[in-house]
């Protein structure tokens, strides 16, 4: 019985029984192994982490943002009539005579988690190269509605999680032209940071709130398209030339006006060949222009091309005036087919050229009797077919010459 189970642990390890002498030592041995392979799977999971955690340290440190530091949490709106909203108003939108005032106020609201200052001014509102409304640069002084707007200050310190109404005081001069008159007031926090470079800059993140003055007296809405012009880029291929078009749009008014936009290219026929819809323009602000630039493909040189241009004028929202009238205009430029033309005038030449060697090379008829062509001279025709001498060929008789004879 002892051999038989001395042969069970040696042999087979994995067959021993626990409840005998030899199976106690089985068991201790399959435990240590057990415990080895832990340990192991153990240290590798840590040298696995501390990859992990070297490679994280070389791309910088993954931590949370420390409160407040979302800078971009405010906002500024007119002053409303309910505390716990932003605002009741969207805009500004005072009408007042010539000379007129009007006390207002602004609303900063702070949803950041740290006190922060801010500089507040009111400056005037433009269109830029795209036509959007944009509020001038801190550093360039305001000369329209903007510096008819006085605050009550001009730096503020907004607590977290507050807000804080600033007066303002809107005194329109008594020279003021009637119509709109657009400013903003501005909330600027300056803010150092970092550029591509790593120096040092300053970021001026502003927001601003909009102010619509509308002075009372005659308006004159009005949009215009001005200086219009097509360039035709013809190619290899007759139908696949490219058509520019540019043009400025401009309000000459008093009032600010939308405007929805139609390009349409065509040939010499009048015929469209397509038709582009640039992108809706919501206020264009009197004295304001904005220049555009559309670019047809696949347009046939039909030797002529044009373009025209028409301009639907819109009412902004809020405002009561009845928009004038469609505005069209329209051009036209040379779309020469260079390649056809040329592939003609080759043809030509060739033609010309061969014509020419099938007229040097055409075989003569074969020579008859005394040189005449093939075929004899009709009876009573003179012996050398009917071609009068010249004097030259007539042999003279001259008495000076000895031996001479007279002609017969």
């Amino acid at each position: 019985m002892i051999a038989e189970r001395r042969k069970c642990v040696i042999v087979d390890e994995c067959q021993s029984d626990p409840f005998l002498p030899g199976g106690a030592v089985v068991a201790r041995r399959r435990l240590r192994r057990l415990l080895r392979s832990t340990m192991t799977l153990v240290a590798a999971l840590i040298v696995v982490g501390a990859f992990a955690s070297a490679a994280l340290a070389q791309e910088g440190p993954i931590q949370n943002p420390p409160p407040g530091s979302f800078v971009e949490s405010w906002a500024l709106a007119p002053t409303g009539l309910d505390p716990s909203q932003p605002s009741s108003r969207p805009n500004f939108t005072p009408s007042l005579a010539p000379g007129a005032t009007q006390q207002d106020s602004v609303s900063l609201w702070n949803y950041s988690d740290v006190p922060l200052t801010f500089h507040v001014y009111a400056t005037d509102a433009y269109n830029n190269a795209t036509g959007d409304f944009t509020l001038l640069p801190a550093n360039i002084k305001a000369r329209d509605a903007g510096s008819w707007i006085t605050l009550g200050t001009d730096q503020v310190t907004v607590g977290a999680k507050t807000r804080v109404d600033i007066p303002f005081t809107l005194h329109v001069p008594p020279t003021a032209q009637p119509g709109d008159h657009t400013a903003g007031i501005v909330a600027s926090l300056p803010t150092p940071t970092n550029d591509a470079a790593n120096h040092r800059v300053i970021i001026d993140r502003r927001t601003g709130s909009r102010v619509y003055l509308r002075v009372n007296g005659p308006v004159n809405p009005s949009l215009v398209v001005e200086h219009l012009s097509s360039d035709y880029h013809g190619s290899f291929n007759p139908l696949g030339g490219t058509l520019d078009v540019t043009y400025t749009l401009r309000n000459p008014g008093n009032v600010r006006l939308g405007a929805r936009q139609l390009v349409s290219a065509h040939d010499i026929f009048g015929r469209t060949i397509a038709d582009h819809k640039p992108r809706v323009i919501p206020e264009l602000l009197p004295g304001n222009a904005v220049t555009v630039h559309e670019k047809f493909t696949d347009v046939p040189a039909t030797f002529r091309v044009g373009a025209d241009v028409t301009i639907t004028p819109l009412v902004p929202p809020g405002s009561s005036e009845k928009p004038p009238a469609t505005v069209t205009a329209g051009t036209s430029s040379w779309a020469i087919p260079w390649s056809v033309l040329l592939l003609v005038a080759l043809a030509l030449l060739l033609w010309r050229l061969y014509r020419r060697y099938r007229s040097s090379h055409r075989t003569a008829p074969p020579l008859g009797p005394g040189g005449s062509p093939r075929g004899g001279l009709p009876p009573g025709a003179p012996p050398d077919g009917g071609v009068s001498r010249s004097p030259e060929h007539v042999l003279r008789f001259d008495r000076r010459m000895p031996g001479s004879a007279a002609p017969p």
